[in-house]
């Protein structure tokens, strides 16, 4: 067990590691591209989401893994595939309601952001870049109660390598989107922009992509485990989700806390 955790904990630790590397490292082509008077834009829609992102999923990776873990132990898989089921339904729900709240409220968002005579961005370009942006608050919910469903498995190359080609995907779309906006379309830095915060979303269809491949592989396994359980808790769904609260608030508030200091920069900066 203890080196089955070393293993899977080295495993994600590089992953993120590589995956933080690249997330620094594209900054510096695309500030060049877009400009130092431009870059602030980025920012202006990036927060947002992050705070709404930190509140939607911040919990939800190691809550699942935790309580699937716990039942896997006990040898009732079956509790765990059930919670799989209902949670994918309920992170479609949760990450669908994310969107629609940032992006119906990105107006209300810019308009508290900056002055209404800012004279670099005006409030509509701040509202379509949080509008752009918030398409990922689709997918990225369901993406991590995969990856919470893997981990709870003791599985932890799915997570490490989805996030790290979630960000390879997401960077490659946002330099390349930006490079034709500006040098093919001949675009404005504001419309490169807009499309580069798309980025988010197409990166997480990549890191889905690549979360689905690993569930084909195992799929196999775990059903064999499935037919296999010693023991079935027949845990109400009820009760579940009780269990997963207690799990997820606490790291919820330390997922939140950064994204949301940041989220009083910018509401005060200017």
């Amino acid at each position: 067990m203890s080196n089955t955790l070393f293993k899977g904990t080295a495993i994600l630790t590089l992953g993120l590691f590589l995956s933080k590397i690249l997330g620094v490292i594209y900054i510096i082509p695309f500030y060049s591209m877009v400009g130092e008077e431009n870059i602030g834009l980025y920012q202006y829609a990036y927060i947002p989401y992050n705070l709404m992102l930190a509140v939607a999923i911040s919990g939800a990776p190691l809550a699942f893994s935790k309580y699937v873990s716990k039942y896997n132990s006990l040898g009732d898989y079956q509790t765990g595939r059930r919670l799989l089921k209902s949670g994918l339904f309920a992170m479609i729900v949760t990450g669908f309601i994310s969107f629609l709240f940032l992006y119906f409220f990105a107006e209300p968002l810019a308009r508290v952001t900056i002055d209404a005579d800012e004279e670099i961005y005006s409030v509509g370009d701040v509202t379509e870049a949080i509008q752009w942006v918030s398409f990922a608050l689709i997918v990225v919910p369901f993406m991590s109660l995969l990856r919470g469903f893997f981990q709870g498995y003791n599985f932890m190359m799915p997570t490490a390598s989805s996030q790290l080609i979630e960000q390879i995907v997401r960077i490659i779309f946002l330099l390349g989107g930006a490079f034709v906006v500006l040098n093919v379309m001949g675009g404005s830095p504001k419309l490169a922009i807009q499309v580069a915060v798309l980025s988010a979303f197409v990166g997480a269809i990549g890191g889905l992509v690549t979360l689905y491949y690993y569930w084909r592989k195992k799929k196999p396994e775990y059903d064999t485990l499935l037919e296999t359980s010693t023991a079935s808790y027949d845990v109400k769904l009820k009760d579940m989700y009780k269990e997963i609260l207690v799990y997820a608030v606490p790291v919820v508030f330390l997922g939140v806390a950064n994204p949301l200091f940041q989220f009083v920069d910018l509401l005060t900066f200017n």
